[in-house]
């Protein structure tokens, strides 16, 4: 635990918004995980507290009930595998094990592979289960960039890895690569191609300015979200927060280094919102996904301080979200 002699403002200009079937898709998801176990024991309770069908119905808030389940069902598996690396469990941090859980787990995606519980473990048969329901209702040119996001996945934990297992903290500049990989930004974004059932031309896609809304949505989901689970990586021994990535290359208090976060979330968000503003003259799947990549950062937002017991303390008693930017960068 730490404490944050004033209180931080954090920049958000949207406004919230939430799927109405936010119950439906959160009951679905605990049985789904009750089905692979997935949360066995004591775990399942953890789970309940989590509430990541909130998250899922905030960051796509238009999506359909069925999209919004499968969509809700990986990203919950996602956290899954997220907690293990986090938190430097023995197995996760095997580089043989880390190998051939990617092995594995590109079978399924690439190769048509199908595990069940018997021959394959929990995670492979619910991955399984989730991406046959995910192909019956995507491209196959979704497919392919949602492999290449997982391959990115499992690279940037695997060089994670690797600092964790030489006690290595990254530099800032390292880090700010790395991080939003690491986080899953680039799949939350991908995921709004498929829950909201978008389709954009390349050319369109690859557009500076949405390419870097890409990229400002992928960092400041990454900067709030070390800001709000601190606490949980200071008692893990993790050095992978940002806060304390620049606690040490700068030589700050920590005080401080959570401040000069703060700065960097509010600066990129003010970016985020020009460039959203911008977009008066593209079509409008683009603004459509746009607008889902603010409810993604403002989603993250409200999770995390209304709807989640996932953090080890109350987000509202050290930060608070303004919809003014009142401090010059």
């Amino acid at each position: 635990m730490f404490t944050i002699t004033k209180k931080q403002e954090l920049f958000c200009p949207f406004q919230p918004s939430i799927s109405p079937y936010v119950q439906s898709v959160e009951n679905h998801t605990l049985q789904w995980c009750e089905t692979f176990q997935l949360y066995p024991g004591a775990m399942f309770n953890e789970l309940k507290a989590s509430n990541f069908g909130y998250m899922t119905c905030r960051f796509y808030p238009t999506a359909s009930h069925e999209r919004l389940c499968i969509t809700n069902d990986l990203l919950v598996l996602l956290f899954l595998l997220d907690d293990l690396f986090d938190h430097q469990d023995a197995v996760a941090q095997d580089p043989a094990a880390l190998k051939m859980l990617m092995k594995n787990f590109l079978g399924v995606l690439t190769e048509d592979k199908r595990f069940t519980m018997e021959n394959g473990g929990n995670v492979l048969a619910a991955l399984s289960d989730v991406w046959q329901r995910m192909k019956a209702c995507s491209s196959a040119a979704f497919q392919r960039e949602f492999v290449q996001d997982i391959l990115l996945l499992f690279n940037a934990i695997e060089w994670q890895n690797k600092n964790a297992n030489s006690w290595k903290t990254p530099s800032i500049s390292e880090y700010i690569e790395r991080r939003p990989i690491i986080g899953g930004a680039h799949i939350a974004g991908r995921l709004i191609y498929f829950a909201e059932d978008i389709t954009l031309p390349a050319s369109v896609k690859d557009h500076p300015t949405l390419q870097r809304l890409n990229d400002l949505c992928g960092h400041l989901g990454c900067w709030a979200n070390d800001l709000f689970s601190l606490s949980k990586e200071i008692a893990h021994g993790d050095t992978h927060n940002l806060v304390m990535v620049i606690q040490q290359e700068k030589h700050l208090e920590l005080d401080d280094a959570i401040h000069e976060t703060v700065l960097l979330h509010n600066e990129e968000m003010r970016e985020f919102y020009e460039h959203y503003n911008s977009l008066e003259d593209f079509p409008a799947g683009a603004r459509k996904y746009a607008y889902d990549l603010a409810m993604i950062l403002r989603g993250n937002m409200d999770w995390s301080f209304e709807d989640t017991a996932r953090y080890e303390f109350n987000c509202v008693e050290h930060y608070t979200i303004t919809d003014r930017l009142t401090e010059t960068v």
